[in-house]
């Protein structure tokens, strides 16, 4: 049947808040040939100022904006009647799905809504809604799980896109379990274990200060790059989710004082080596110089097997490689123990979903430097723990080791990565509290899904 447009009521609060000027136009122009989709209606009784009979808009609201834009005072309807709230919300979000792509905000929006009214009308399991809306089970439930925790973080609605926003979530959601974890006190052994076995937190130049002079066979860390990495964008106009304090000037004083320490720490004729941002090698290899190591100008170059980020994609190629600069102390030193091995170390990167910290390193490209320049039982010092990869690939060749984390929940992380490497270890070397030994998250959807709910309870309650 055709209705006056006049006579059809747009009630506020409808689920779709927005229309692309280019998307009407194109639908104006289809509709001036043809209406072929009705909107939906239903009775909205008589208006008393003129008798006239109402309707209220249930479904096609662009289909009636672009016949506004066209003039028209009549449109094609169909009309529905003993609708409940449910059923109307339902058929609307139906429709918003069917039609013009919706912003990613409003798209996860939609699917967590329906997904919670055909539950309540018709008791349909997750995997019978997906198959109504045209989609995986997990695909559905990783958009419902995004639009639920939008509510209790905004910031994630400012993301660029939808992959943009799940990457923060998993960076937060993992936070919020290591802050946990920090939070049920984990702590270290007394100070009478061995010194060469420990995990600290707190500031690497403080602690470092309180040792005596000669202690560790090799230093191998990977200090902040000193990039303001959180300013700066994994594309153009797509900013990096927050991580952690990452301001140049800051950062190369912290790696200058903790040098020292480790150079003073170091045993004589050993070795060191130090992760760099490539565009900082001269100040790089001077502080390092200037502190008393030998410092090779070839860098170890890390080639990744992903193409890597840049800020600015039409002028700039994408960083697919870390350098690490080599370096000695004193005038003599021991033989590399893996002679002839290339500078050019080629391993994979940690894959999202397994990083502990978001700049991580993994174990195997470590492992090599650690077995080049030190036997088994020498002890491999690393101020900057992040993710505990370092401490991890020590174990796994037997070495011992010394860790530093300033960050209380990426220290948590390190003492729960190492409760599972830990098992090779002597049982004194690390005190667990809380439960430790139980993994954080589980790979079920079941599983994960309990995860979140607990991780933003206690947001809520913060």
């Amino acid at each position: 049947m055709k209705i006056k447009i006049s006579n059809i009521i747009v009630k506020p609060g409808r689920q779709r808040q927005t229309y692309s000027k280019e998307g009407i136009d194109s639908l104006a122009a289809s509709m001036s040939k043809r209406q072929i989709n009705p909107i939906t209606v239903e009775d909205a009784g008589i208006r008393e100022s003129d008798g006239e009979q109402t309707y209220t808009l249930i479904a096609g609201e662009r289909r009636l904006i672009a016949a506004k834009q066209l003039n028209w005072q009549e449109i094609e309807a169909q009309l529905i009647t003993d609708l409940d709230d449910l059923e109307r919300e339902e058929i609307e979000l139906d429709e918003n799905l069917q039609r013009e792509n919706l912003s990613w905000q409003e798209e996860v929006n939609a699917k967590k809504r329906i997904w919670e009214i055909r539950a309540k009308l018709y008791g349909e399991t997750v995997e019978e809604v997906a198959q109504h809306v045209g989609m995986s089970r997990g695909s559905l439930w990783e958009d419902a799980r995004l639009a639920k925790v939008m509510e209790d973080v905004p910031e994630l609605k400012t993301a660029k896109n939808k992959t943009q926003a799940m990457n923060k979530l998993r960076l937060l959601t993992r936070r919020m379990a290591l802050q946990e974890l920090a939070q049920r006190g984990t702590i270290l052994a007394d100070s009478n274990e061995d010194f060469s076995t420990r995990v600290h937190q707190g500031n690497c130049v403080e602690i470092m200060r309180e040792w005596p002079d000669e202690i560790v066979h090799c230093v191998v860390t990977d200090p902040p790059y000193g990039i303001d990495l959180d300013k700066g964008e994994t594309k153009k106009g797509s900013a990096h989710p927050t991580i952690y304090a990452d301001d140049h000037y800051d950062i190369m004083e912290v790696v200058s004082l903790a040098a020292k320490e480790a150079y003073r720490l170091l045993k004589p004729s050993t070795h060191a080596y130090f992760w760099f941002d490539i565009k900082a090698y001269q100040k790089v290899f001077d502080l390092l110089s200037s502190i008393g190591f030998v410092v090779d100008p070839v860098p170890l170059l890390w080639t990744k097997n992903t193409p890597g980020q840049v800020n600015h994609p039409d002028s700039r190629w994408a960083s697919g490689y870390e350098a690490c600069f080599f370096c000695r102390k004193g005038p003599s030193h021991r033989a590399l123990l893996k002679q002839g091995a290339s500078n050019v170390l080629k391993y994979d990167t940690v894959p999202p979903g397994k990083k502990i910290h978001p700049v991580e390193k993994p174990t195997a490209l470590l492992r090599q430097l650690i077995e080049a320049s030190t036997v088994e039982g020498e002890v491999v010092l690393d101020m900057f723990g992040g993710s505990g990869s370092t401490a991890e690939a020590a174990i796994q060749t037997g070495r011992n080791f010394i860790t530093i984390e300033k960050d209380e929940a990426f220290y948590a992380g390190i003492l729960e990565r190492l409760s599972d490497a830990g098992k090779s270890l002597s049982p004194h070397l690390v005190k667990q509290v809380g439960g430790l030994d139980n993994p954080v998250a589980s790979d079920s959807d079941e599983d994960e899904e309990n995860d979140w709910e607990e991780a933003l309870d206690r947001k809520r309650r913060k």
